[in-house]
């Protein structure tokens, strides 16, 4: 069991954000035992603002209080990422904040999540995981720097501001929905595959077999105008999608709802549809990646 405080920051160029920021908590009575940075680790300039920052903790000092720095680099398979531009960089940023804010909260620390610095996708994607594993007994933080005060301080050049700067930390509004609700937690740490697969589970195991049963028996062109109408497309637009005639997509339609109202019988009390076809077949062809 853990009674320590742990702040958690994003960096990017500019440490004297992430040092603005302890200075401020300390100053408000808080006692900061780690501070644990996440950044690109392989990009030139983020290694620089890294290496400049953690000569503030010479000896495991900081403000000759005991304070420990930890960096945790963002992989991108075996490497380090370097920035976080396409959906695969943005996924391993996602598993590194939901890896490390779940570890820390198992060793019920308490944490000061900082979302000033680095990329603004990588802020977004703390805030993401911050819903699932902080607690209303954590804090989540933005700095405001007065202009004047950005200017001098660029990349390091002023690495701790005067009383009278007007730098100022900022509570960010969040809810940490699985301290409130458990049952998200799943949801909230999958990942958007795991999204897309989950989709499935959607309907009930009752309705599920009754798709899978019009979707099996369905040919390759009939299960084409399925897609386009579970996309919520109408007769013309499946057409022109599909570069067929209206009549044709008619027949298709009518081959797939005669099926529909076999598979549910009275099971179903309302009408067979486009819009039946869009309820039911959106979840069931979206659990199966075929949407």
């Amino acid at each position: 069991m853990s009674d320590q405080t742990t702040l958690v920051a994003t960096l990017g160029g500019q440490p004297q954000i992430v040092t603005f920021t302890l200075d401020l908590l300390l100053a408000q009575g808080e006692t900061i035992d780690q501070v644990v940075i996440v950044y690109p680790a392989s990009g030139l300039r983020y290694r620089e603002s890294y290496r400049r920052l953690a000569g503030e903790f010479a000896g495991d000092l900081y403000a000759n209080q005991p304070c420990h720095l930890r960096g945790i680099a963002v992989q991108f398979g075996n490497d380090a990422l370097a920035d976080i531009r396409t959906p695969n960089e943005v996924e391993a940023t996602r598993k590194t904040f939901h890896t490390l804010l779940a570890d820390l909260k198992e060793q019920n620390q308490r944490l000061h999540l900082s979302l000033s610095g680095g990329r603004r996708v990588m802020a977004l994607i703390a805030l993401s995981a911050a819903m699932q594993y902080l607690t209303p007994m954590d804090r989540v933080w933005h700095i405001y720097t007065p202009l004047e005060l950005t200017e001098q301080a660029q990349e390091g050049a002023v690495m701790h501001a005067p009383p009278d700067s007007g730098l100022r930390l900022v509570p960010v509004p969040f809810v940490p929905w699985a301290a409130y609700f458990p049952g998200l937690a799943p949801l909230l740490s999958s990942s958007p595959q795991e999204m897309r697969e989950a989709a499935l589970t959607w309907l009930s195991e009752a309705e599920r077999e009754r798709c899978r049963q019009v979707w099996d028996s369905l040919t390759p062109r009939q299960r084409d105008a399925l897609r386009a109408f579970a996309r919520g497309m109408d007769r013309r637009e499946a057409a022109d999608c599909l570069k067929l005639s209206v009549y044709t997509v008619d027949d298709h339609r009518d081959v797939i709802l005669r099926r529909c109202r076999e598979v549910w019988g009275e099971e179903h009390e309302g009408d067979f549809d486009l819009y039946f076809l869009h309820g039911r077949f959106w979840p069931f062809l979206r659990g199966l990646e075929e949407v």
